[in-house]
């Protein structure tokens, strides 16, 4: 085993497995599945370079929780000391856990083989740090630890920008989309379309509140009256409270227009869903949901982005063209973009974000 990869069980894991495998040498690749969703959510087949670890227990109690999680670390540092020590290099993908950042501390030797694959919420965690004496004693352990990887992939160039400013990173980037559910899908979408005389809407990519629902509807609240449709996808993330409400919200301005998705789909089926899709507009702050959408820009759809997150800024130099979510409020009516746009779009996507691509750049850190 050279390559070890630190990951949790999430519904892009078991297709970031299999494309590694399917590409690299298996035997060369461990990964560590530790914690993540539970497995009635998504259940991982059996691979021989495998090991699912469930070092915690999820309680409402928050102080119960605080006291599991110390606990886990006698179990927890042993196998990850173990493991990081055989490999050559490690791959942390997405660092939301706190045990990792001590563990790393600790042991700041692994950091010279270590990479950080910045998911989003890890890096723009930043901005949430609260100014308190126990906080501020571990976030200057956090700083040291995100700042003196080996390596960072991320989606975005921008995302590598912020990694320095915000925790002073030295190490080389590698801008990539990171997972095969980033990349390029080339579709038939023939088989797929339905007739219909509205206008489809999806709005987020999960019931994460982090999607800005509520800011989405108030925006879209002026095109009530028009035939459209608004599908939010609210089968995956969020509590269930958070959920009830913004349905409830949304039943309240748009009534029968405004559709809940509530079953997790597979992926062939939500490809097909989202093929009958015309505008998916996104509200996050940060970099997110980027398999989502660059699955939209793949089929030729329109796509409202924020102008002040890193994706929206990385789209446009390369050329593709994307809708502005915060010049909703100026339109008479929602755009779309004419068949040329779409079509080049499309194209830059097909070369940008190919499989080929994603192999390429994965060789490179596994070279460098």
């Amino acid at each position: 085993m050279k390559y070890l990869h630190i990951i949790p069980n999430e519904k892009f894991t078991i297709s970031c497995i299999e494309f590694i495998n399917a590409n690299f040498n298996d035997k060369e690749h461990l990964f560590l599945v530790i914690d993540g969703v539970s497995k009635k959510e998504i259940t991982l087949k059996k691979y021989k370079n495998v090991k699912c670890i469930t070092s915690l227990y999820k309680v409402r109690n928050r102080y119960l929780g605080w006291i599991f999680s110390m606990i886990s670390l006698s179990f927890l540092f042993p196998i990850l000391f173990y493991y990081s020590l055989k490999s050559k290099k490690i791959y942390f993908h997405g660092l939301f856990d706190k045990r990792y950042i001590l563990f790393l501390y600790l042991f700041s030797f692994f950091l010279k083989k270590a990479y950080w694959l910045i998911w989003g919420g890890d890096l723009y965690c930043y901005r949430k740090r609260k100014n308190k004496f126990l906080n501020k004693i571990y976030y200057k352990i956090e700083t040291f630890v995100k700042g003196n990887f080996r390596g960072y992939l991320a989606v975005t160039k921008g995302d590598y920008v912020l990694a320095q400013k915000w925790f002073s990173a030295k190490g080389e980037s590698y801008v990539t989309p990171i997972y095969p559910s980033s990349i390029y899908k080339d579709i038939k979408l023939d088989n797929f379309f339905i007739s219909k005389d509205e206008l489809y809407i999806q709005i987020g990519n999960s019931g994460d509140p982090e999607n800005n629902h509520y800011d989405i509807l108030n925006k879209l609240s002026k095109f009530k009256n028009d035939r459209i449709k608004i599908y939010c996808i609210l089968s995956y993330g969020g509590s269930e409270t958070y959920k009830k409400n913004l349905i409830k919200y949304g039943k309240e301005i748009f009534g029968n227009k405004f559709i809940p998705i509530l079953d997790f789909m597979k992926l062939d089926e939500y490809m097909k869903f989202i093929s009958n899709i015309d505008i998916a507009i996104f509200a996050h702050k940060r970099q997110q949901g980027l398999g989502n959408i660059s699955s939209f820009l793949s089929m030729e759809k329109t796509v409202y982005l924020r102008e002040d997150v890193t994706t929206y800024e990385d789209f446009i130099n390369l050329g593709i063209k994307i809708k502005s979510f915060e010049k909703i409020n100026e339109l008479e009516k929602l755009e779309i973009f004419n068949k040329e746009v779409l079509r080049k779009n499309k194209e830059i996507m097909r070369k940008e974000f190919s499989e080929e691509k994603l192999k390429e750049q994965w060789q490179e850190t596994f070279e460098a």
